[in-house]
């Protein structure tokens, strides 16, 4: 089932590719599974631009999506993005899309991707890594999932460095998660009291509490040693 999902995602990003060309951006976990990280993913982040509203998007992206044999499509719009629900068979993943008049981005290919599942590699717009490692420590902030520590390490290896004024944007106006105690907000007034919050997070971290989260999105054999390779990487965040 797990191969399916990446299958069908890896599909959806190589017919967005040649609909929507630089006019989507791929945004999230799944810009690192395109430069070789291992950890899988099952839902797609997309920002379209230049638009300033998802109701100018929505016909267009369903009718690409229909183009997949089999493909049952739902959809539904609110507050913050199209979410829409492809499902072939026994096999269902999410796209969530975002409309923006302009984001800070980057050229990359498919390569790494793309020929695991036979497609041909394409050339796609991401999000600037400096802008989706901020992304993805606000998101961590809001909701505490060990994954986002996994992608913001993964971003550290490749000596990204996050944007400064993009993460106090978001770390001034949080959506926390419920399942995130009020206790445990962020209550610092400088990303280095961030840093340092993430640095405490990561002491008492286990390579237990990072199984029990991420065996079923990371190959056997990678989680072991990954608690002592966090707090080495986040020792030099400053």
């Amino acid at each position: 089932m797990i191969e399916k999902e990446q299958a069908l995602l890896a599909q959806i990003i190589d017919l967005f590719a040649q609909r929507f060309d630089r006019n989507a951006v791929l945004c999230g976990g799944m810009v690192l599974r395109i430069l070789g990280s291992p950890r899988l993913t099952n839902d797609l982040d997309y920002a379209f631009v230049p638009f300033k509203s998802k109701k100018d998007i929505v016909d267009d992206i369903v009718n690409c999506l229909k183009q997949i044999p089999g493909a049952e499509i739902r959809h539904s719009m609110n507050s913050k993005c199209l979410r829409i629900k492809i499902t072939v068979g026994e096999t269902s993943v999410q796209v969530e899309a975002k409309t923006a008049m302009e984001l800070a981005t980057t050229t990359t290919t498919t390569r790494l991707l793309s020929p695991l599942f036979k497609l041909p590699p394409r050339t796609i717009k991401i999000l600037a890594f400096s802008i989706a490692m901020a992304n993805k420590m606000a998101a961590w902030n809001e909701r505490r999932l060990i994954r986002d520590i996994y992608d913001i390490w993964f971003f550290c290896r490749m000596n990204v460095r996050p944007d400064e004024e993009a993460l106090k944007k978001r770390l001034l106006k949080p959506a926390y998660s419920r399942l995130v105690k009020k206790s445990a907000y962020f209550k610092g007034s400088s990303t280095e009291d961030f840093y340092d919050m993430i640095r405490n997070y990561c002491a008492s971290l286990t390579d237990a509490d990072i199984e029990e989260e991420l065996s079923d999105y990371l190959p056997p054999g990678e989680i072991t040693g990954l608690s002592d390779m966090f707090r080495a990487a986040f020792a030099n965040l400053r």
